[in-house]
């Protein structure tokens, strides 16, 4: 084994314009996967911890008393998926929008009645924070007599949810051909060694090697190939990471949610990928090869 590592090395030092360009380019296709798995683990964290901050709220008829709405909440909190509700008088929130709007307060003076009605704000649990269960349970809430209606940011939550679905799937597609086109890319590049050494190989053939000897250390090469253009993209997108992080003002843009590198175990996964694609590269260029 120890002599296979041996003639790997030196094969791979003697052929280091080509093994250099496969080299990189495997490492850019890995920096590439690597961006879109970073895209994914921070819009994924984005839509969790956004979703943990959704809140139903159900404005109440005008004229519902004390005890009603008391009734109203327990039956509202024996529905799956709720964590907790929590009332809120119009007063309240009459205050809450004058300190929203800050200076712009001035245009509620003329107002002779506080327009905003009586509300509950229904917290969702972590265990029904997808849209189809917010939906049910607005759909039941609004079926109360004492609710007047209920509002949440479907939409918004829709929207989001389809765009990320889609950047999702788009993601999964790119990122099978890229690691396709590493699998040619180093299939090519052995093939290229290998019509560069068919003489010497036709010897070691005619002298008694074994298929073992010759394919042994092309193997070798490949998954060296494969863990270096891993580990390169990995570190250019880290480098890269770095740098931009700084011009990116993440407490002024979302102050809640702080974006953060791939995990360990996602880039050692990567790594790990692009050793096995670039080792089935060769083994398909040396099959080819062999049986020629």
């Amino acid at each position: 084994m120890i002599s296979y590592f041996k003639r790997a090395l030196s094969d791979f030092i003697r052929h280091r314009f080509l093994h250099g360009v496969c080299t990189a380019t495997i490492a850019l296709s890995v920096f590439i996967i690597s961006a879109f798995t970073l895209f994914f683990v921070n819009a994924g964290a984005l839509m969790n911890t956004w979703q943990k901050g959704i809140r139903v709220i159900a404005y109440l008829e005008p004229g519902v008393n004390q005890g009603a709405r008391k009734a109203l909440i327990q039956r509202i909190k024996a529905f799956d998926g709720v964590e907790d509700v929590v009332f809120i008088s119009r007063q309240k929130a009459f205050s809450w929008l004058k300190k929203e709007i800050g200076r712009q307060s001035s245009l509620l003076e003329g107002l002779e009645d506080n327009p905003l009605p009586d509300s509950l704000e229904i917290k969702i649990s972590r265990s029904a924070l997808n849209v189809k269960d917010i939906e049910y349970l607005a759909s039941r809430i609004k079926t109360f007599n004492a609710v007047n209606g209920v509002e949440y940011a479907r939409k918004w939550l829709a929207r989001f949810k389809g765009v990320y679905d889609l950047f999702r799937i788009t993601g999964i597609i790119l990122v099978t051909m890229v690691f396709i086109a590493i699998m040619f890319i180093v299939a090519n590049t052995i093939r290229l060694i290998l019509f560069s050494r068919r003489e010497e190989i036709e010897i070691t053939r005619i002298i008694g090697a074994d298929e073992e000897f010759i394919r042994n250390p092309f193997y070798i090469e490949a998954a060296m190939l494969g863990f270096l253009g891993g580990i390169t993209g990995i570190t250019l997108l880290f480098i890269s990471f770095a740098l931009s992080m700084p011009t990116i003002s993440p407490s002024g843009i979302l102050p809640f949610f702080t974006i953060r590198f791939i995990p360990p175990a996602a880039g050692i996964a990567i790594v790990i990928s692009s050793v096995i694609v670039s080792w089935m590269g060769c083994y398909f260029s040396i099959r080819r090869f062999l049986h020629m």
